[in-house]
C-alpha cells in the first residue's frame, strides 16, 4: 500500500510557480530592454535624417546668399524646427572655385556637406556635394 505525502506535493506546486514565475519574469524583462533599444534606435535614425536635412538646408541657404552676394562668408548659425545647422566659412573669392561647407545638429547627431563650387555667375556650377564624416575642403 502506497501513501501519498501531500505536503512532497504542496512543496512540489510550490516550487514549479517558482520555476515560472521567474522565467516569465526574464522574458519580460527581455521584452522590455529589447523594445526600450528599439525606440532609442528609431529616435536616433530620426535624428540622423533631420540633421542631413538641416545640413542640405543650410547649403541651400548659403548658395543663395553666396549667389546674391560673392562677398558672402558664411559664419551663420541658423535655428531651423527642434535642430540648427551651421555654415561655416566660405572659401575661395569671386565668381569661382569656391567651398561650402555646412553641419546640421539635430540631438547628439550631426551631418556634414561639403560643396564645392566651380562658377556662380551666370548660373551656378557644382562641381561636387558630397555628405562627409570630416571636413576635407573646409579645415582652412
Amino acid at each position: 500500500m502506497i501513501i501519498s505525502n501531500p505536503q512532497r506535493s504542496g512543496y512540489a506546486f510550490l516550487l514549479s510557480v517558482l520555476v515560472v514565475g521567474a522565467i516569465s519574469l526574464a522574458i519580460t524583462t527581455s521584452v522590455l530592454l529589447l523594445s526600450t533599444s528599439a525606440a532609442r534606435t528609431g529616435l536616433a535614425l530620426k535624428h540622423s535624417s533631420e540633421s542631413l536635412s538641416l545640413a542640405q538646408a543650410c547649403a541651400d541657404h548659403a548658395l543663395l546668399s553666396l549667389r546674391s552676394n560673392s562677398n558672402y562668408s558664411g559664419n551663420e548659425i541658423l535655428t531651423i524646427g527642434n535642430g540648427t545647422c551651421e555654415v561655416l566659412t566660405v572659401g575661395g573669392t569671386g565668381n569661382e572655385n569656391r567651398t561650402l561647407c555646412t553641419e546640421g545638429l539635430r540631438g547628439d547627431t550631426a551631418r556634414r556637406i561639403e560643396i564645392l563650387v566651380t562658377r556662380l555667375l551666370p548660373s551656378v556650377t557644382i562641381t561636387s556635394w558630397q555628405e562627409v564624416t570630416d571636413f576635407v575642403s573646409c579645415s582652412y
